[in-house]
């Protein structure tokens, strides 16, 4: 009788929209040529995001047609805000210049490039993003995804947590959550918002991961479960695939959480001090080789400390040794107690996961790598810790376009094609770039750098947004 009763109330709530998942993507109605018009749904990311739902993460609403016009080439791109564009408008997001960028290689196609980028998700959720997706006559999937194992929804150390759950406990944990009674419980529970706080501050359930935490594995575990299934259904579906590695701000931003220096006695923790502050003075004379030995020194006793690997990492560029500064700096993001960007266990669990499903991999990490004079990607591509800034979407983009070289049958463009894509200024221009963009751009970073933790570990770029928007204010009349 008590399962009886919860059954009909299960039904009653359903009868009045509460339960289940909304569609990704949905059918908004019949054109009068008699086309249907489809929807990328913003609202499909709410129930992710249990324990805050009034602040989901979403997507653009992007529309096509279905069925697909004739000489149309469909692509999905797939991943989390970085993936969306985020901060640039959304001309301006990776997926416009990919577009434009194809759409000269192949001036015989229409080319379409529908963003599927959600902010604030974990790859588990993108997996039912893409069995959506995969009914609307799609001809290639590239997937830009891995910066939000540890606070995305679903993410290992979000407030909206699995924490080191396997795969299968995933799918349990979102079937329950899709009951209307659970719903309606976390409606409840969880009731309103802080509006002090931002998203980014939002997300965060556990603030320290330390290098050594069992939440690291698991991270790179879940993403390559989920990676796979995806890439896995692709495939099956007889539908190409290409597989990037994400790009992160390994040289520019200072790591973001504690300084790990668990087990430090007193002593050391005052040689540590000495050692730092010394070697300050040291890079402020010039002197690099013996600011380097006093920061190697310093790593010695706290072999944890992200901080040092920074420093050290900073000292080695104006030294000239660009190499050993990236050694430094990628040190640096992995040992960061908040891994807001990806580490080193998540970048190759997606390097490998596209070899062993045989997918097209497109290593946009390596790529900027490459591009960035300090060895390490910094802020000339990146706009905060894993947003591209617009020479970054345009780089992400041609990098993509690169990468299609490698792909077979009429997705694969050749050489002619690739010399028919112009350079990135003209792009940028074409698709609208203009001072109030560049503005907006600045002030959402002077927000973002403004969160507490962000402002104390990177006050310098907080400082430096806030003199852009300053000059633009000053500039422009107040309409």
């Amino acid at each position: 009788l008590p399962f009886l009763f919860l059954a009909a109330v299960e039904l009653v709530l359903r009868l009045f929209g509460w339960g289940g998942y909304p569609a990704w993507i949905r059918e908004a109605g019949k054109l009068p040529s008699g086309a249907t018009l489809c929807m990328v749904e913003p609202a499909a990311a709410k129930p992710y995001f249990f324990a805050n739902p009034t602040r989901p993460g979403y997507a653009e609403q992007t529309n096509f047609l279905m069925p697909k016009p004739a000489d149309t080439l469909r692509i999905f791109l797939v991943g989390e805000s970085a993936a969306k564009g985020y901060p640039q408008p959304r001309n301006l997001a990776m997926s416009s210049f990919l577009q434009a960028m194809l759409s000269d290689a192949w001036p015989g196609k229409n080319i379409e490039v529908i963003n599927l980028g959600t902010t604030a998700v974990a790859s588990f959720p993108l997996v039912y993003q893409v069995r959506d997706a995969l009914r609307f006559s799609p001809d290639l999937f590239i997937f830009y995804t891995g910066n939000n194992e540890f606070f995305g929804a679903y993410g290992t150390a979000s407030i909206n947590a699995a924490g080191s759950l396997p795969p299968w406990a995933l799918r349990a944990m979102r079937a329950a959550r899709g009951l209307a009674l659970v719903q309606v419980l976390d409606s409840w529970l969880y009731r309103g918002a802080d509006e002090n706080q931002s998203l980014m501050e939002e997300m965060i359930g556990q603030t320290v991961i330390a290098a050594g935490s069992p939440l690291r594995e698991a991270a790179a575990r879940n993403l390559a479960a989920n990676l796979g299934t995806m890439l896995d259904e692709v495939k099956a579906a007889g539908v190409a695939s290409m597989v990037c590695t994400t790009a992160s701000n390994e040289s520019g931003l200072a790591p973001l959480g504690e300084d790990d220096t668990a087990g430090l006695d007193e002593k050391q923790q005052r040689e540590l001090r000495r050692l730092l502050g010394e070697a300050a003075d040291a890079a402020e004379a010039d002197r690099f080789p013996q600011a380097v030995d006093l920061l190697r020194q310093a790593g010695q006793i706290a072999p944890r400390h992200a901080r040092v690997r920074f420093l050290l990492g900073q000292v080695l560029v104006r030294g000239g040794q660009m190499d050993l500064a990236r050694s430094a700096f990628l040190a640096a993001r992995d040992l960061d107690t908040m891994p807001w960007r990806p580490i080193s266990l998540t970048e190759q669990a997606i390097r490998n996961t596209a070899l062993t499903k045989g997918a097209t991999l497109c290593d946009v990490a390596e790529i900027f790598r490459k591009e960035s004079p300090d060895g390490a990607t910094g802020w000339e591509l990146l706009d905060d810790h894993v947003h591209l800034s617009l020479s970054g979407q345009a780089l992400a983009a041609r990098a993509m376009v690169g990468a299609m070289v490698n792909l077979s049958g009429p997705l694969q463009l050749g050489s002619d094609e690739l010399g028919l894509v112009q350079d990135d200024e003209a792009y940028a221009e074409a698709l609208g770039t203009n001072r109030y963009d560049d503005y907006r751009v600045n002030h959402t970073l002077r927000v973002l750098f403004g969160v507490p933790f962000m402002k104390k570990t990177n006050a310098g770029a907080f400082d430096v947004f806030s003199g852009l928007c300053r000059e633009e204010e000053e500039g422009m009349s107040p309409e």
